[in-house]
């Protein structure tokens, strides 16, 4: 049968190749672009891999151009600031003459996340989700922004948000379960946190990020036992993670060093968390941040310091992220690597950070948690709690999880102790093992410490009485 203009209908005849083809491009794209989007979501180390391919395969694709601008920029390192700035610069070039309005915010979000601009990428994408709420890359970049910015809140409101309209049966349902259990766990809500952490690693064998949010459940709950039991019978979940398989090890770490097993946590160290010894800011910040707690506890690490300040010292005029700069800062004080220290610690408190979404977070806590480190390294227990202390509200702002910033609280907490600031010690850590339900030795053993030290002086100023007392009168 033939069209009354003389014609083959769609779908048949020589006519009909072009449209065929277009169909199967259009196909591939979305295989390729949904490759990406699942090992994106998964964490796995193939993404770099599939997102080549991608570009690749669609030179002229402005989603893909887009997606790798916004990873990339993830990276938070300065020398792929120009990079990401041009990769999406071809993006806004290669947007169709009439795109969609979350097309173009899909592109704006990459040129705005490029150009250090990371509020109003965020702004962009939630854009891109309301017009299409199961655009789970969109969601998933969203969410790692707001991570990075700190914004508790934000990441709650986002994926509840978008769990409103998204249908129950898309296929990352389960891997949106584990953000939103990482949402919840961030915003205090525990028991619901763990809840949909389980949920979301049960319904998606891939979740490692649900996972991880009910590790950080047994980390702030104080239920180091649970911890160890929860990672070490999944370690086939992120066995095809990419570096964040590390960060998982870190946790498992954790709770060895709550346990009491010092062995353990070298072991781990040398054979997850630095077995391979990258420059990726999160690997810095996992191997630093355990290595200053080990240190807090009176434990030699040897020198496990000396790469990592190697790492470290390479990143000075870097200034992506504060959130690395002060795990930079760690990592060379740990080394003992005073000028270059010094340095960064300027650099933090004057210099204009790589991207302007870093500005007020260096100001805010940046600036004063680098000079109480740097004090607090000195012997000036004091001075440290003098900036660390008005800091502690602000902290947020640098980004990362609760558990990853918790080692500058147990800095501002050994400043007070040492500096003879018990009243301040002693509300904080009893704060600290109240929400732990009475299980954290950190703070545990320094309560202890305390109560043994002011016993002390009652009980000679009762014996010193005593003895007045008994003398006689002249």
């Amino acid at each position: 049968m033939v069209s009354g203009r003389g014609q083959a209908p769609y779908g048949s005849g020589e006519n009909a190749m072009p449209a065929i083809r277009q169909i199967e491009t259009r196909g591939q794209s979305q295989s390729h672009e949904r490759a990406v989007t699942e090992a994106f979501l998964a964490h796995g180390r193939e993404t770099p891999v599939l997102l080549q391919a991608w570009l690749d395969a669609e030179p002229a694709s402005w989603r893909a151009h887009a997606t790798k601008a916004m990873m990339v920029t993830l990276l938070a390192k300065r020398e792929l600031r120009a990079p990401a700035q041009e990769v999406s610069a071809r993006a806004v070039d290669l947007l169709p003459p009439c795109p969609s309005s979350g097309e173009r915010a899909f592109v704006e979000a990459a040129s705005a996340a490029a150009h250090g601009a990371w509020w109003a990428a965020i702004d962009q994408l939630e854009a891109v989700i309301r017009e299409n709420p199961a655009d789970t890359l969109a969601i998933k970049l969203s969410h790692a922004f707001r991570f990075m910015l700190g914004d508790k809140a934000g990441l709650l409101r986002s994926i509840e948000r978008a769990f409103r309209a998204l249908p129950a049966d898309h296929p990352d349902y389960g891997f949106m379960l584990g953000c939103h259990a990482f949402a919840l766990e961030e915003n205090g809500h525990y028991a619901a946190a763990e809840r949909v952490g389980r949920r979301a690693v049960a319904m998606e064998a891939r979740d490692a990020w649900g996972l991880h949010a009910v590790s950080h459940v047994h980390e702030m709950t104080g239920r180091a036992e649970d911890g160890i039991r929860w990672i070490e019978g999944r370690d086939h979940v992120f066995g095809a993670c990419n570096n964040f398989g590390c960060h998982l090890f870190w946790h498992l770490a954790l709770f060895k060093l709550e346990k009491g097993h010092v062995g353990d946590v070298l072991a781990l160290y040398d054979e997850k968390i630095r077995a391979e010894k990258t420059d990726d800011f999160r690997d810095i910040a996992n191997a630093a941040s355990l290595l200053s707690r080990l240190g807090l506890e009176g434990i030699d690490v040897g020198s496990r310091w000396e790469e990592l300040a190697d790492k470290a010292e390479a990143r000075l005029e870097d200034r992506s992220l504060v959130f690395a700069d002060l795990h930079y800062l760690l990592a060379l004080l740990g080394a003992g690597r005073q000028e270059a220290a010094s340095r960064l610690a300027e650099s933090l408190a004057g210099a204009v950070p790589a991207h302007a979404s870093q500005g007020l977070a260096a100001r805010r806590a940046g600036r004063l948690v680098a000079r109480g480190l740097m004090a607090f390294q000195n012997g000036r227990p004091g001075e440290a709690l003098d900036q660390l202390l008005p800091a502690r509200a602000s902290l947020v702002l640098i980004g990362g999880s609760d558990a990853q910033r918790d080692v500058f609280e147990q800095v501002l907490i050994e400043s007070a102790l040492r500096s003879g600031e018990s009243r301040i010690a002693r509300s904080i850590l009893s704060r600290r093992l109240a929400e732990r339900g009475g299980h954290n030795r950190f703070a545990s053993e320094r309560l202890g410490r305390l109560m043994q030290a002011e016993a002390r002086p009652r009980g000679i100023m009762a014996v010193a009485a005593a003895l007045a007392f008994a003398q006689p009168a002249h």
